[in-house]
């Protein structure tokens, strides 16, 4: 049987993706994480319950012992540990970058000891295009190809999008068969509560008032559930058309604002709360919405579920997680 090594294992795509690989595919797989953002929580235990796959608990930065005696056979590596977080990135910037290159230098070493290695599978992000938007604008849908600028070296916010088009620049230097691929806010359940979605919903669930407070209410975002945002990489990495580039994953739908977002999000949960809007903090970039005709090209993939679908599998989860809160 085949073998997979996911770093950041744990974590929200890590979970997802392993989840997916024992169930619809005959491989087994090896999850690597430290925990200092993954949760071995009751879905992560029961995904470990399998007999295809196992958890190996490794500082990435730190074991490099414990790195070499990790398995030589792996027929892909899937990296996707890394420091992220907007609080993360504007406290610890240093961190960020020196981190987040060592972790994939040490993968990447990893990686070059593999007998029979196919593909290594770098999770980069949406951010990388933020310093053209901020330099010289974007064209939405933003495709692959975009000339990639960056900010200022001296802000903060900068250093994990720096990080990212550094570590895309280390992957097609490596001499390695590897598929980069940039996320676009995914959601889903059991995503953690430092993301647009679970925070709306936190404030609506627990809302004792009338109005909600909403950050950068005009700002517009692509979301990808997470069920499609797995599927399509894997069907994309499985395919000889996506060796050594690179690929937008997102949703094929139009942006939304995060008013309309917040505004959907209340609807479903059939409370009736009006929005107070307030100024971003963040800096964050105004819009996102990714061309993702290049991999649906390679892959034809058709979508299982559309925003307001995905969005009232996500609440009914968070509902249940904050009533146990709750409790």
């Amino acid at each position: 049987m085949k073998k997979i090594l996911i770093t950041g294992g744990a974590g929200f795509i890590g979970y997802n993706l392993a989840k997916k690989l024992i169930t619809n595919y005959n491989y087994k797989v090896d999850l690597v994480d430290n925990f200092s953002r993954g949760l071995k929580d009751a879905e992560l235990k029961e995904i470990l319950k399998s007999k295809k796959i196992k958890l190996i608990n490794i500082n990435l930065l730190k074991d490099i012992k414990k790195i070499e005696k990790l398995s030589q056979s792996y027929t892909y590596i899937f990296h996707l540990a890394a420091i992220v977080g907007v609080k993360n990135v504007i406290n610890s910037p240093y961190q960020v970058l020196v981190n987040n290159l060592q972790l994939l230098k040490n993968i990447i070493d990893l990686s070059k000891k593999q007998k029979k290695l196919k593909r290594f599978i770098f999770t980069s992000t949406s951010e990388v295009y933020y310093g053209t938007l901020k330099n010289y604008g974007l064209d939405f849908p933003t495709k692959e190809n975009t000339k990639l600028s960056i900010l200022d070296l001296s802000n903060k916010r900068g250093s994990y999008m720096l990080s990212k088009i550094y570590g895309e620049a280390m992957c097609r230097q490596s001499n390695l068969p590897f598929t980069i691929v940039r996320p676009h806010n995914f959601y889903g359940p059991r995503m953690g509560l430092s993301h647009v979605i679970p925070e709306l919903f936190k404030k609506i669930y627990f809302s004792k008032k009338k109005k909600i407070i909403v950050y950068s209410a005009k700002h517009r975002r692509n979301f990808c559930y997470i069920e499609d945002g797995v599927n399509l990489i894997l069907s994309l990495i499985f395919k000889n058309d996506s060796l050594g580039d690179t690929f937008n994953i997102g949703s094929k739908e139009k942006d939304i604002s995060i008013e309309m977002l917040a505004k959907t999000m209340i609807k479903i949960s059939k409370k009736k709360l009006k929005i107070k809007k307030e100024k971003d903090y963040f800096d964050s970039p105004h819009r996102r919405l990714p061309d993702v005709s290049k991999v649906l090209k390679i892959t034809s993939y058709k979508y299982k579920y559309n925003l307001n679908e995905g969005l009232i599998k996500t609440m009914n989860w968070y509902k249940d997680f904050f009533s146990k809160y709750e409790s």
